[in-house]
């Protein structure tokens, strides 16, 4: 055991295939797709002995602090309930006393960049990790995926969970006999124009996932058409992103996700909003290609692909209508040690 330990993950930017993950959706479409990258916004995790025999949690990006003599003491209540993910994935592992865990997310609260699920891998390391136990990424994500299930009470997707676990590009495929993780890579000179052409944004607007897929896996089963007619388009377009990628085509790619947009908008209420089509209507008159919230919808973070040279103006246009820019790059390592 160690007396100090501090553990990072990424967290992941959606590039096709939204919803498409979650369980079972992806079987009525038969199969689904889902793309993804890991981007350098990490959650943090770090573990500390304390000579006293008791156990307490710091959320520093949150100001909360809850601390008791065991684990069965401590509850997710009240002001504390931002907690519950960190305290049941505590109590699946159990780790002894005298134990200090403080964890940070670096994404805006509700960003859409699955930071909720890259803090749950990143602790689960933290604590296999803390008593010489082995890492086993896959059934860790099956773990994490039922923890975060029970915290939401919503039904979850798994894609989330790839990026922080491993890295790099992703195309997640969903089958019957389970999931095919095929990792992309590309040429340096692609990669380079991916990072220097895609731009990611916050609406200042945070958002809960579990409601949105909630909306949209309630109606695809009662067969509401425009629902069941655009998580078929989503996949078709998931299956052009893959291969824009593969061909190393950022126009095409581009053009993928201006029309993957306008299926997921129709998918249900709220998954855009004013203040959202306001900020993208923005940036394509300012030279965007497309743009397309990261997440389930109805706020958080967005990318946007801009043409070549339009860069700066599509930033300011961003920032013009009340959208932020956050710095980042891809990540090609997934969750590790750091100390």
């Amino acid at each position: 055991m160690n007396s100090l330990l501090k553990v990072q993950a990424p967290t992941r930017m959606t590039l096709g295939g939204a919803t498409l993950d979650i369980y079972p959706l992806y079987l009525f479409e038969e199969g689904g797709l889902t793309l993804n990258v890991a981007i350098d916004l990490y959650s943090e995790v770090e573990l500390e002995e304390q000579s006293e025999d008791r156990i307490r949690i710091e959320a520093t990006d949150l100001g909360l602090v809850l601390e008791g003599p065991d684990l069965e003491a401590l509850q997710s209540h009240g002001e504390f309930a931002p907690l519950d993910l960190v305290l049941r994935v505590l109590k699946f592992y159990k780790p002894g006393n005298g134990l200090i865990v403080r964890t940070k997310n670096n994404v805006p609260p509700g960003s859409g960049l699955g930071g909720s699920s890259s803090l749950l891998v990143c602790l689960s390391t933290a604590l296999l990790q803390w008593e010489n136990r082995p890492v086993n990424k896959e059934q860790m994500i099956n773990f994490g995926a039922n923890i975060e299930a029970q915290s939401i009470r919503i039904p979850t997707g798994k894609q989330d969970y790839f990026p922080p676990a491993y890295g790099g590009f992703h195309a997640l495929w969903f089958e019957i006999e389970g999931i095919r993780r095929e990792r992309l890579t590309f040429s340096a000179q692609f990669e380079n124009q991916l990072q220097e052409r895609i731009l990611l944004g916050y609406s200042g607007v945070s958002r809960f996932s579990g409601s949105s897929n909630w909306n949209i896996m309630r109606k695809y089963i009662d067969n509401e058409g425009a629902t069941v007619v655009g998580l078929g388009k989503i996949k078709e377009i998931a299956l052009a992103v893959y291969q824009s990628l593969k061909e190393e085509d950022l126009d095409k790619f581009a053009e993928c996700l201006a029309t993957d947009w306008e299926h997921q908008k129709g998918l249900a209420d709220g998954v855009t909003t004013p203040e959202i089509d306001r900020i993208f209507d923005a940036a394509r008159q300012a030279g965007a290609q497309a743009s397309k919230i990261c997440g389930a919808g109805g706020g958080g973070c967005f990318l946007t692909v801009v043409g070549e040279g339009r860069q700066q103006e599509v930033i300011e246009a961003i920032q013009g209508t009340g959208g932020e820019i956050l710095d980042f790059h891809f990540s090609q390592s997934g969750v590790r040690v750091v100390q």
